[in-house]
């Protein structure tokens, strides 16, 4: 496999990775969103059910501190692939696009919400 190769298979295993960590995030926000819907909608006690979704917030932020640690690893891997791919390489993710970091839109002026 070339040093290219291999820094692609690399990539792409981190873009799926971040996208998993996404949906885990997705996946357990609704898990709460509904515990707490159907508490309400059944007029249940707060009580009840309040482990699961104290264990389940935590879970949240288990998958938080995961997702964190992923583009952390990612921000080291693109410090890494010029030694390894040459200067000149670009690798191509899943074309969703960046964000621009130094891009700004202005809005107009701020308001002070009371």
């Amino acid at each position: 496999m070339q040093r290219r190769e291999m820094a692609q298979a690399i990539a792409n295993a981190l873009f799926k990775a971040e996208d998993q960590a996404d949906q885990s995030l997705m996946a357990a926000s609704a898990l709460i969103g509904l515990m707490a819907e159907m508490r309400l909608d059944h007029r249940l006690s707060a009580v009840l059910g309040a482990q699961a979704v104290s264990e389940t917030a935590e879970a949240i932020r288990a998958l938080g501190e995961a997702r964190a640690r992923l583009v952390a690893a990612h921000a080291a891997l693109e410090q890494a692939a010029p030694a390894l791919i040459g200067r000149e390489t670009r690798l191509m993710g899943p074309l969703t696009g960046k964000p621009e970091a130094a891009r700004t839109v202005a809005t107009g002026p701020l308001q002070v919400a009371a």
